[in-house]
């Protein structure tokens, strides 16, 4: 049994992480701001824009009870947010993977055109959007002896992207597909936030789940080139395309399922348990989120 000076010091750093938390939400959106300003390429800074935000969703799913209305609610800005600049990264996605598949069909839409006139008419709407949000985040505060609220909420997290992934990856519509990835996402990010605690097994994880988001991207953008081939006017490459868009399919969901098995091969609380006891050893570090 632990004595009174143990407890209080696994009280101590539980603390340490729950400030650390409200530290990093609140940062996010500072960064998020640093990134429409920057001068680098429109396609990029919608791309790093749009990966904040979804780091920032993932860490808000993260709340403690106190917190999870406001939390939700900010979710959902963020969301908006990033889905102002959904059309422009899609149109850089077909054309990027059809210049890969097929140079010789020629011009193909011009996705940093569309990013720079997409980010010419929503950056400054987006810029007071997020002044907002930060303004309402820097409000937040946690009660001087708050529980470690982070490990079931990681847990919860761990467990519905294990239960989705019970569906076989080869065999998902595209839709659960795209559903799936989102809580992958959220998982990776949660696994890279709370990595200082065990820096090892969670670097690991983290790791396998950005792999595994990057199979799942792979299938749901080579569906999103072949919605595109599908609207407009066939031509002699096309049938060729459309045999290698399905193999290449094929294939990530191949490796994305063999990800996905070794990602959840421990029960959720088993890796709860695990990750308890790594927060109450050691201190949080502040990790990149990008």
């Amino acid at each position: 049994m632990a004595g009174r000076p143990q407890v209080e010091a696994r009280a101590a750093l539980a603390r340490q992480w729950s400030r650390h938390w409200l530290r990093a939400c609140r940062d996010i959106p500072e960064r998020a701001l640093g990134v429409l300003d920057r001068p680098d390429e429109p396609g990029r800074r919608i791309h790093d824009f749009r990966r904040l935000m979804k780091a920032w969703r993932a860490l808000l799913r993260l709340a403690p009870a106190a917190l999870a209305e406001e939390a939700r609610a900010v979710r959902r800005e963020a969301g908006r947010l990033r889905r102002r600049f959904g059309v422009a990264r899609d149109a850089d996605v077909v054309a990027r993977i059809l210049r890969k598949l097929c140079p010789a069909r020629g011009k193909q839409p011009q996705g940093q055109d569309a990013a720079g006139e997409l980010l010419r008419g929503q950056r400054d709407s987006a810029r007071r959007a997020l002044r907002r949000l930060s303004e309402r985040v820097a409000g937040w505060s946690l009660p001087d002896h708050a529980d470690d609220f982070l490990t079931p909420a990681f847990r919860r997290s761990y467990r519905k992207a294990r239960r989705q992934a019970g569906g076989d990856p080869r065999q998902m519509d595209v839709e659960s597909l795209h559903g799936w990835r989102t809580r992958i996402v959220d998982l990776g990010y949660q696994l890279s936030f709370l990595s200082p605690a065990d820096p090892g097994r969670l670097t690991r994880l983290a790791r396998r789940a950005e792999r595994l988001r990057g199979r799942l991207g792979e299938v749901i953008d080579l569906n999103l080139v072949s919605r595109h081939l599908a609207e407009q006017p066939p031509r002699e490459s096309g049938s060729w395309l459309e045999h290698e868009i399905e193999r290449r399919t094929v294939r990530q969901r191949r490796r994305a399922a063999k990800l996905a098995a070794r990602l959840f091969a421990r029960r959720p609380r088993r890796v709860g348990a695990e990750l308890q006891e790594a927060i109450s050893r050691r201190p949080p570090r502040r990790i990149k989120l990008t």
